[in-house]
């Protein structure tokens, strides 16, 4: 995703790298002490769909540190795991693949070379399996402003999927509906760059 361009002179973009795939508490535990050991001033956390749900945990685990939490793409977290993503995290081969290319999350190359597929589906197959296995706890509102972005035609999330997300934050969270699927920033990057830029402008931040 090139975003850095529309970004320019608002904030950085970080890419942070999960740790292998174990299980979302295991990774978001590492991730949140790789960012509280490297950063110090106020900073945002981003994720799409599996990325929003860790964005999320990491955010309760940095306490007041993020300025922000922007989740695209993301069911309320106490509706983890969703019968589909459990449906979809028990599928392997072509089931896999036909359910994957109903949310747009396979390009055209992949769903023509099967070599391609065998390399790719596993890891993607590995974050479902993580979604599935995730248990929600409740715990305190994070004390800072959340953010939803999602597609109006996302077949994984649905407008009353998000009323719970009111749970998790102090305040109303903002909620913007682009034209999509799940991957509506493939063709409407602004959709989501336009929210980072709003929250950023707000505060000297790092988007994480």
């Amino acid at each position: 995703m090139e975003w850095q361009e529309a970004l320019a002179g608002v904030t950085a973009l970080v890419a942070v790298t999960p740790p292998e795939r174990t299980d979302i508490d295991t990774v978001c535990d590492r991730v949140a002490e790789l960012i509280a050991a490297q950063r110090t001033g106020p900073f945002l956390l981003f994720g799409h769909s599996l990325g929003g749900l860790i964005a999320f945990e990491v955010a309760r685990r940095l306490g007041n540190r993020p300025a922000h939490l922007i989740a695209s793409g993301c069911v309320a977290p106490s509706l983890h795991p969703t019968a589909r993503m459990v449906e979809v995290a028990g599928l392997s081969g072509q089931s896999l693949t036909e359910a994957l290319a109903v949310y747009g999350g396979l390009r055209p190359e992949i769903l023509a070379d099967p070599e391609l597929q065998d390399f790719i589906l596993p890891d993607i197959r590995a974050d479902f399996e993580m979604v599935a296995r995730y248990r929600y706890r409740p715990a305190a509102a994070l004390p800072f402003g959340v953010s939803l972005v999602n597609g109006e035609d996302d077949p994984l999330v649905h407008r009353d999927d998000l009323v719970d997300w009111t749970r998790e934050c102090t305040g109303k969270p903002e909620t913007r509906w682009a034209t999509g699927g799940h991957f509506f920033f493939e063709d409407h990057p602004e959709a989501v760059t336009e929210v980072i830029r709003r929250a950023a402008e707000a505060l000297p931040v790092e988007l994480i």
